[in-house]
C-alpha cells in the first residue's frame, strides 16, 4: 500500500496592511483654517464622525484622538465648538445674524429654547457680539444666585469645581487641610438621598457636618463624624486605619473620604521611592475602601478624593489604582469630579537636569456605588 503524501498547504498571500479610512480624512483636516469654525464642524459632522463611527470609535473619543496627534493644529475643546456649532446651526449661512453670534450660542447656552430667546433679543435688540456676550454673563451669574437661594450654596452643574475661597459658614478658618464646604455640599446633593445616614471617617474640622446642621436641604440627612484628633464635640475620636470605621455593616447610606495631604507622597527627596510610595498609600486607601463598601448598604455610595502624582520618576495614577480597588470589593464607578489643590498644599518641584514635567494642579472625587 502506497504511502499518501501530503503537499504542504499553499502559504497565504499575504494581505496589505488596514489602512484607516479616517487617515485621508485627518490630511484633509489639517488644510482648515483655524477661524472657520463652520466649515470645519461641518466636516467633522458630516465625514470624520460618522467614518469614526464605522469603525467603533465615538464622536467624543475621535475628537481627543485628533488633537492628541503630534503636529495636529486643532485642540480638543477647538474642536467640540466645532462640532456644536454646526450642529445647532447647520442653517447659518440663512440666519439674520452674523455667524460669531451663533458660535456664541453654541458654545455658551445648552439649551435651545434658550439659545432661540437670545437670538430674538439680539435682532430686536440690534445688538453687538459684545452685548450678546455681557446678557449670556449676566444671566448665568443670576441663575447661580437663584440656586444660591433655593439651596444655600452654588450648586455646580459640570465635573469641573472651581472653588475660589472655601465659604466660611462650614469648616475652621486656618485649620491644615480644609475641604471647602462648597464641594461637600455638591457631593452630598449629587450623591447622598433624602433622609440618608452620611458618615464622614476623617471629618477634620467637620466640614460635612457644618453643612448638613446649616443648609436646610440637608436638614433630613443625619451624619456621624470620625477622626484621629477631634477638632469639636460632634466628631468622635477614632482611628480608622487601624480600628476601622466604627459603624455596623450595610447601615450607611454615603460615606465621603477626604484622606489628609500626607496620604500622598510627592516624590520631593532625592531618594524618593515611587513603587514603596505608591503601596504604602494603596495599602492605606485600599483598607478605607474595604471599610467602606462593609458599612454601606447595597446601592450606598462612597466618594473619595485622591489626586495622580507625577514627576522624573513617572505617574503614580492612584485615581486609577481606586477605581480597580472599588470594582474587586463589588462597587461601580458613578462619578469623577476635578477639584482644585488643596490651598494649603506646598507646590514644591524636584529640580532635574534634561528632564521636563507638569506638576498636576487638581484632585479627583471619584464616586462608586455598591452593588
Amino acid at each position: 500500500m502506497k504511502k499518501t503524501v501530503r503537499k504542504p498547504a499553499p502559504r497565504p498571500t499575504p494581505r496589505p496592511a488596514h489602512v484607516s479610512s479616517l487617515e485621508p480624512l485627518i490630511e484633509k483636516l489639517s488644510t482648515f483654517s483655524a477661524d472657520n469654525y463652520w466649515d470645519l464642524g461641518k466636516f467633522l459632522v458630516d465625514r470624520v464622525i460618522p467614518t469614526a463611527l464605522k469603525e467603533g470609535i465615538f464622536a467624543d473619543q475621535i475628537l481627543k484622538k485628533l488633537s492628541e496627534m503630534p503636529g495636529f493644529k486643532f485642540p480638543y475643546h477647538m474642536l467640540k465648538q466645532c462640532q456644536q456649532f454646526y450642529t445647532y446651526y447647520p442653517d447659518v449661512e440663512k440666519r439674520p445674524l452674523p455667524d460669531i453670534f451663533y458660535f456664541e450660542l453654541a458654545t455658551k447656552v445648552d439649551e435651545s429654547r434658550r439659545r432661540d430667546h437670545y437670538e430674538k433679543m439680539a435682532i430686536h435688540g440690534k445688538w453687538t457680539i459684545s452685548d450678546l456676550q455681557k446678557k449670556i454673563r449676566e444671566d448665568e451669574l443670576a441663575k447661580r444666585e437663584d440656586e444660591r437661594t433655593k439651596y444655600g450654596f452654588d450648586l455646580k452643574e459640570k465635573n469641573i469645581w472651581s472653588i475660589d475661597s472655601p465659604d466660611p459658614r462650614f469648616g475652621k478658618p486656618g485649620y491644615k487641610g480644609r475641604l471647602a464646604g462648597q464641594v461637600v455640599a455638591n457631593a452630598l446633593y449629587y450623591y447622598s438621598p433624602a433622609g440618608g445616614v452620611v458618615v464622614d471617617p476623617m471629618a477634620g474640622s467637620g466640614t460635612t457636618g457644618d453643612v448638613i446642621e446649616s443648609l436646610p436641604y440637608f436638614k433630613d440627612r443625619s451624619v456621624r463624624m470620625y477622626d484621629v484628633d477631634p477638632a469639636d464635640g460632634r466628631i468622635n475620636r477614632a482611628n480608622v486605619l487601624q480600628t476601622g470605621i466604627p459603624e455596623q455593616s450595610s447601615s450607611v447610606d454615603y460615606v465621603l473620604l477626604d484622606p489628609p495631604a500626607e496620604f500622598f507622597a510627592h516624590g520631593e527627596d532625592m531618594d524618593f521611592s515611587p513603587a514603596a510610595a505608591r503601596s504604602e498609600t494603596m495599602m492605606k486607601l485600599k483598607s478605607l475602601m474595604r471599610e467602606s463598601a462593609r458599612i454601606l448598604k447595597p446601592g450606598g455610595r462612597v466618594s473619595v478624593i485622591t489626586e495622580a502624582v507625577s514627576g522624573p520618576f513617572g505617574l503614580l495614577d492612584f485615581p486609577s489604582d481606586v477605581t480597580g480597588v472599588a470594582k474587586e470589593l463589588g462597587m461601580e464607578p458613578i462619578g469623577k469630579v476635578y477639584l482644585p489643590k488643596r490651598a494649603d498644599t506646598a507646590r514644591q518641584r524636584l529640580k532635574t537636569d534634561g528632564v521636563k514635567w507638569m506638576a498636576s494642579e487638581c484632585r479627583e472625587m471619584l464616586t462608586f456605588q455598591k452593588k
